[in-house]
């Protein structure tokens, strides 16, 4: 089974670099308007239209003033920026009002395409259209835009731009939004009274959070999963406590470590599913993933998590699990609780031989995890957990609650997790029960594959 977790992990890292950065053109609703996410969701290196200021150049041209109904408009998107070499959009015309579609959009060659989703059209770049190799600019995307067949309303056009370095990868990418806005004279009286949600004002420079991991330290937190994405995580536990190591021996990183291997997929834009492997005790774990409130649009987000942990290969014991991720996040802050219920948390084999076990008439364990993030730039944040267990079987020996801090620094689509933690353990039936009395040293590694 380990071999071929890594076989996968080693398949899916290697292709995850073309599969990043949405060479064949986005998914829709990314253009920006009616509250659509821009491409800034995944590429957010830079502030919304932050290339402006570096001399970057994103805009439509041949939208007319006021439209004919039926007549055919040539339309066309202009990009540059210094440096960057590679180019794609997403553009929509909806009715001012009611948001509906207006009229067509129709490519007028391969550097073009069409999709549509519930009701709306869009019109984005190709794979060739990207003109990956052309630096600096400027890229000109030419399409046909059919006025509607009836004069009912303004039309507002949402257009998102991604001048990107060609790496293959979120990071260095700028991204911009331009739109426009036709009536008629028939309607030109009524709209010019509106408040019309035309393109959208250039976002102010924030610090975006930095949680798009779905391992906060060990406790779940909630993410965003798109269908058909993939999560790969490589998690890694040394085992010798920092209060019994020293310089000599690189506070501890030369002892033995435990290692877990996780990869999860999206099945819908709600439901995941996963599975992981750790070395110690080879401890299998299936998990699911159901996504309550994940959108970046409200600071209250929530998961729910549930799955079964079996060890040696689910021959000798094995725990069902639940755990209901909630997180608070605002500015800088992320807040983090995960009540967690472990169901069979109890090893009889051990029981029966160890006179210090916590709890031992309780089968069930009852804990919650708390956690705080704090970003310090749009790379890295510090992060702390803290897991007690509130009820039921503790494990053995004396009670110690998980206790963890860390440093995240994203860079390059990747995670990285540094930390020091009294846990050594990667699932809730060992985490979320006891962990060891001294920290040590450890990492996560994450990635996501869109």
């Amino acid at each position: 089974m380990l071999q071929q977790l890594v076989g996968i992990t080693c398949v899916l890292c290697t292709c995850s670099s073309f599969l990043l950065g949405y060479g064949k053109g986005p998914l829709p609703r990314y253009t920006g308007g009616y509250n659509e996410n821009t491409c800034a969701r995944c590429h957010s290196d830079f502030g919304l239209n932050d290339g402006r200021q570096l001399g970057g150049v994103f805009h439509l041209e041949g939208v007319p003033e006021r439209y004919e109904a039926g007549r055919k408009y040539p339309v066309t998107i202009v990009m540059a920026h210094p440096s960057q070499s590679r180019w794609g959009f997403q553009l929509s015309a909806r009715f001012a009002v009611s948001g509906e579609q207006a009229g067509e959009l129709k490519p007028l060659d391969t550097s073009t395409k069409t999709l549509e989703a519930e009701g709306i059209q869009y019109i984005e770049h190709t794979a060739e259209g990207t003109r990956n190799g052309k630096v600096d600019g400027p890229v000109k995307f030419y399409f046909e835009w059919i006025a509607p067949a009836h004069e009912r309303q303004g039309v507002v056009f949402n257009a998102a731009g991604n001048a990107a370095d060609g790496s293959e990868d979120p990071t260095g990418d700028y991204i911009y939004t331009a739109g426009s806005f036709t009536t008629s004279e028939e309607v030109r009286e009524l709209t010019d009274t509106q408040d019309l949600p035309s393109s959208p004002p250039s976002e102010k420079k924030r610090t975006p959070r930095i949680t798009t991991a779905s391992t906060f330290l060990h406790i779940p937190a909630p993410v965003d999963l798109q269908a058909r994405q993939w999560e790969i995580q490589i998690q890694h536990r040394f085992q010798q406590a920092l209060a019994d190591s020293e310089p000599g021996d690189a506070f501890g990183l030369d002892s033995r470590a435990n290692i877990n291997l996780l990869i999860n997929y999206a099945l819908t834009e709600r439901i995941s599913t996963g599975v992981s492997r750790a070395r110690f005790d080879r401890v299998i774990a299936f998990t699911s993933t159901y996504e309550i409130n994940t959108s970046d649009a409200n600071h209250l987000k929530m998961a729910l998590f549930g799955g079964v942990t079996g060890d040696e290969n689910f021959n000798r014991h094995y725990s069902p699990f639940f755990q209901l991720a909630t997180a608070f996040d605002y500015q800088r802050i992320r807040l983090l609780a995960t009540p967690t219920l472990v169901l069979n948390s109890r090893p009889d084999s051990f029981v029966d031989l160890r006179p210090d076990a916590i709890n031992p008439d309780s089968n069930n364990t009852v804990s919650l995890g708390l956690g705080i993030d704090v970003a310090l730039n749009r790379r890295i944040s510090l992060s702390w957990e803290y897991v007690p267990r509130l009820a039921g079987f503790g494990g053995f020996g004396e009670t110690n609650p998980t206790l963890s801090g860390a440093i995240k620094i994203r860079s390059w689509g990747h995670v990285f997790t540094v930390m020091a933690s009294t846990s050594r353990a990667f699932t809730p039936e060992r985490y979320a029960v006891n962990a060891e009395p001294g920290f040590s040293l450890g990492f996560n590694i994450y990635r996501r594959i869109r």
